[in-house]
């Protein structure tokens, strides 16, 4: 009897360490930035030309186009020559015509086209060209798309083939529990005119959240709602990269065959607060900014501590960190603190270029730095 009781205890010890064991497989490892990035180098940026921008806005460098956005009485912002700083035309009226925008939360550029979000769910497309050559608001061409009612939209943008690319969040409130169908069970859609398909992107068990209290939100629910928050660049028709939101973590997705490609972590999601809240953040406060993306490569653009002797001297950084679309890591690049001269950094949509943009009483000054990659 005693062997036969050792014999059960030793199962049962077998099995819990087994158990155990596949827990922490399912565990993804953080990636060490160190590591995949020894090698830190910085960019000599040098002045480069000055513009008769006064009011508060965003750059963003395509080709040889400043396109500058604003939140205007009158209009959205205008597009410049780059190297002359001549004035080009007016990016968007504002208005209730069909030609203009009444609101605008955001903006996008794919490919040929410039995409303005005037609203959770809709954007509406314009051609680059109409914009540059100042061709008047109502002769420019545009199409409007709206995602489904029954979609629980967060983020999204337009492919090139027209289709539409999108991350599903999860509900915000009771009286959404009706949209919790097939679809919005998963992270990530694609739909166009004719149909919606849907696509699981997120591993839940691979992370190591807190159980939540009564007072906070679900684990998985706190991790969807952080990859649906982040940042979408595509390539082409082909793939799509994401990013979660407050996060340095990201992956590439196939929107041929629908799946995962590959995924990299820096961080690991942690709560933010006690309270009900769906905002998370990382030991590291790391976070990814901006992403921009060419048919070689994929660019961060990341603030927070980068090491540890960062965090130790209450330093927050800033930096670019390139990846090929495998995510291999390929170069860091180290950004001067912005803070002290009022300004900000753009990536160029090329990625072959950063610029800081200053602000001040004489206007808009760009400052230049070649990436090199």
């Amino acid at each position: 009897m005693k062997k036969k009781n050792h014999f059960l205890l030793l199962l049962i010890g077998i099995s819990f360490f087994s158990c155990n064991n596949a827990v922490k497989k399912s565990i993804i490892p953080i990636s060490n930035i160190s590591s995949d990035f020894p090698i830190t180098e910085k960019l000599e940026f040098k002045s480069f030309n000055k513009y008769n921008i006064f009011e508060r806005g965003f750059c963003v460098i395509d080709d040889s186009i400043l396109w500058y956005f604003k939140n205007g009485k009158r209009d959205f912002g205008s597009c410049y020559d780059l190297n002359t700083g001549k004035q080009l035309s007016v990016i968007a009226s504002r208005g209730n015509a069909a030609n203009e925008l009444v609101e605008l939360e955001w903006f996008n550029m794919v490919g040929d086209s410039v995409l303005f979000y005037t609203g959770q769910n809709t954007i509406k497309t314009f051609a680059k060209k109409d914009i540059i050559d100042n061709t008047p608001m109502e002769d420019r061409i545009f199409s409007v798309v709206t995602a489904p009612d029954s979609i629980l939209v967060s983020q999204m943008t337009k492919l090139p083939n027209g289709s539409v690319l999108a991350t599903i969040r999860p509900t915000i409130n009771k009286f959404e529990n009706e949209k919790i169908n097939e679809i919005n069970k998963k992270s990530i859609a694609i739909f166009n005119n004719n149909e919606v398909k849907s696509y699981e992107t997120i591993k839940y068990d691979s992370f190591d959240i807190e159980k939540a209290t009564s007072k906070q939100i679900d684990a998985n629910d706190l991790i969807k709602w952080t990859y649906a928050q982040g940042f979408i660049a595509i390539k082409n028709n082909d793939t799509a990269v994401f990013s979660a939101f407050n996060q340095f973590i990201l992956y590439t997705f196939d929107l041929n065959y629908g799946n995962m490609i590959n995924e990299k972590r820096y961080t690991k999601i942690q709560r933010e607060g006690d309270e009900i809240s769906f905002t998370t953040t990382n030991d590291m406060f790391l976070n990814i900014r901006v992403i921009k993306v060419n048919d070689k490569y994929i660019l961060c653009q990341v603030r927070g501590y980068l090491n540890e002797e960062d965090k130790n001297s209450g330093l927050q950084k800033e930096a670019i960190f390139v990846f090929d679309w495998n995510l291999n890591p390929i170069k860091k690049f180290e950004l001067p603190d912005s803070e002290e001269k009022k300004g900000y950094y753009t990536i160029s949509n090329d990625c072959k270029s950063v610029y800081f943009c200053e602000s001040n009483d004489e206007g808009l000054t760009l400052h230049k730095a070649n990436l090199n990659i």
